[in-house]
């Protein structure tokens, strides 16, 4: 069978490059990526998928079997029982591309910067393979392509999921990955448990009594109790944290006084918190809601928290990681198949699929081996091309492997 996908992919091989260059000669930001979800969708329905817009901007698609499963036969009406997932987030971000490469953005201050049309090419290009009867008649169980918009700003997945992507047919488990330039080509990571960190933002604001300058004895600064909380949410971090346990606090903007001859009467602390577990997050908000009333009064003044939640943390299932990782080893060997010792604190919404069906999010490297590759979000970056040749066949006996595992779970 892999050596069908490999022959598969490399008869595909220059359509999918060609769709990757046009996807990244054309990027368009969160919840404007009109042409791409056209684009796309033209594409899954071009190869005998079934297509739906679960969002404005939001493609998904499902494959089904040549012959569905006798397991699935008693579902209600034609569909299977379940299927498995593959996501693709499709958004690009405002920045400008520094690289000259022949297919750069045509969008000005617009650049596919953190490899989304990577990741679209390659779902596609699994898709591509599985939609020949070959690979159909191998299908234990039907496939639903997830292409998701606005990763970059406030979240598609929770949006998808919330009006019913997952559904008719249920998913079963989610496939997901993401580019690594500081990986070359060719090798990937994963991690079993917590993967990405979840990410929150926060303001505390703090009340005091304005006076005149020269007379501080007749207000209550609030500037003052706000410094301290700063600097008291960092001894937070150190001393109630597990040095075991991510935990990072940033206060980015620190409003407060309006003249300096008055004593300041509000002060608006706004940051960020990124943690990678929810017991540490709720562990971390709690004090942070302590310090800050606490600090606050004893200098005379008041303080609220208020939370504004962003992406919960990225958890894969041991079970589905494991098939990932299986699949990897034996098709790269296991030198090009590494294991993260630990939790990014970097956020991924696909989060969001992974707290509804168990799911797996892996890491494929991007990077040119022997020179230096610009990070993630950087207007140099750029991903070799040459990641293709593993993710995609890879991406596609594992999606066959979860097929069969999950439908032999169901029967």
């Amino acid at each position: 069978m892999r050596d069908i996908i490999v022959d598969s992919y490399r008869e595909c091989r220059e359509t999918i490059l060609e769709i990757r260059r046009h996807l990244h000669r054309y990027p368009e930001l969160g919840d404007q990526e009109w042409e791409t979800a056209a684009f796309l969708e033209q594409k899954l329905k071009d190869l005998g998928c079934s297509t739906a817009r679960p969002l404005p901007t939001a493609v998904t698609a499902l494959l089904t079997p040549e012959i569905v499963p006798e397991s699935d036969a008693a579902c209600s009406g034609q569909e299977a029982q379940t299927c498995i997932g593959v996501r693709a987030d499709m958004d690009a971000l405002p920045v400008k591309e520094q690289c000259q490469l022949p297919f750069r953005s045509m969008k000005e201050g617009i650049m596919h910067a953190c490899g989304h049309d990577m990741h679209m090419a390659a779902v596609l290009g699994a898709a591509m393979i599985l939609s020949r009867p070959e690979m159909k008649k191998q299908l234990a169980a039907p496939v639903k392509f997830l292409f998701q918009p606005a990763e970059e700003t406030d979240g598609g997945a929770a949006r998808m999921i919330e009006a019913g992507c997952l559904q008719n047919p249920d998913v079963a488990a989610v496939l997901g990955f993401h580019c690594e330039p500081e990986l070359p080509a060719g090798e990937i990571a994963v991690r079993d448990g917590f993967v990405r960190a979840s990410s929150d933002m926060f303001d505390i604001i703090v009340h005091g009594k304005s006076s005149h300058g020269a007379y501080p004895e007749n207000g209550v600064d609030a500037i003052i109790a706000a410094s301290q909380i700063v600097l008291s949410i960092q001894a937070m971090v150190s001393r109630n944290i597990s040095a075991y346990e991510p935990c990072v606090i940033t206060i980015g903007k620190f409003h407060a006084g309006a003249a300096e001859n008055v004593v300041c009467d509000e002060a608006v602390l706004t940051g960020t918190m990124r943690t990678a577990s929810p017991e540490v997050r709720d562990l971390a908000f709690r004090r942070m809601r302590e310090i800050a009333e606490h600090t606050a009064a004893s200098f005379g003044a008041s303080a609220e928290l208020r939370i504004r939640p962003g992406y919960i943390a990225l958890y894969n299932d041991p079970q589905v990681s494991d098939l990932l990782r299986r699949c990897a080893e034996s098709f790269l060997g296991t030198g090009r198949v590494h294991e993260l010792d630990r939790a990014l604190m970097s956020v991924d919404d696909f989060s969001f699929f992974a707290k509804e069906v168990p799911s797996v999010y892996f890491f494929a490297g991007t990077g040119f081996a022997g020179r230096e590759n610009a990070g993630l979000h950087h207007g140099a970056f750029e991903a070799n091309e040459e990641a293709l040749d593993t993710v995609v066949p890879l991406l596609t006996e594992a999606i066959l492997c979860a097929a069969e595992e999950f439908s032999n779970k169901e029967a």
